[in-house]
């Protein structure tokens, strides 16, 4: 990910200087078009941020970030030259992993969080012109996720649904018969995902787990493909 910023950023660089070099325009007229349409597929690092609330010795963390994968639909709706408004259902299978901490036993507990999730992002997406074969853009938005996962019986647990916001950078490129489309997108939650009520547990031993923590904030970074 590191190097798909460099490598955008050095688009976003020397794109006034490719502009003054005219080159023969991939599907000239594509972007003249009101409504677009494509799919995408894409790579996931998925967190979790959580506040403790201090009610027992317990702490959580996710030691590491998982990769996982996505898939999608894209349908945009051009409202001025540089102007769409974009909606991007998708598909995230993702896994994180949960450890918990005793700071007075110094007992451990892993715990690993599945999710499918069903994310509906809407966003705004505002471009440069087209410099030849390309256009760089910025994107902004908010979504609804739905968890289709969901373990009863587990240290803690997550609420279904979560409503966020994203950012994203990205890149049309000007293919002889598509576009493609390479987009990095910073996704972050809004709402407390931790199931605090625990109705219908049935071991009860895993109640100082949940009640240990405060609030807990998915968080997301990924590198998306369009293909348009």
């Amino acid at each position: 990910m590191k190097r798909f910023l460099f490598l955008l950023a050095a688009c976003l660089a020397i794109a006034p200087l490719s502009a003054q070099r005219q080159s023969l325009k991939n599907i000239p007229y594509i972007d003249q078009r009101r409504l677009h349409y494509g799919f995408l597929l894409g790579l996931d690092m998925s967190d979790v941020t959580f506040s403790h609330s201090g009610a027992n010795a317990w702490a959580a963390e996710c030691p590491s970030v998982n990769p996982s994968f996505c898939v999608g639909l894209m349908g945009d709706v051009a409202l001025t030259e540089n102007l769409n408004v974009r909606c991007t259902p998708m598909l995230h299978f993702m896994s994180r992993d949960v450890k918990f901490r005793n700071a007075t036993t110094a007992e451990t507990r892993t715990q690993t969080l599945k999710s499918n999730y069903i994310s509906l992002p809407v966003s705004l997406k505002v471009a440069t012109h087209r410099l030849n074969n390309y256009r760089p853009y910025m994107l902004l938005g908010a979504q609804l996720d739905f968890d289709l996962a969901q373990e009863k019986e587990q240290p803690i647990v997550f609420r279904r649904a979560d409503v966020g916001l994203h950012v994203a950078l990205g890149c049309d490129g000007y293919l002889p018969f598509f576009k493609f489309c390479p987009e990095l997108r910073f996704n972050i939650g809004l709402l407390d995902m931790i199931d605090h009520e625990r109705k219908g547990l049935k071991d009860e031993t895993l109640l100082p787990y949940t009640e240990a923590i405060g609030r807990a904030h998915n968080k997301s970074i990924s590198l998306l493909f369009f293909f348009e």
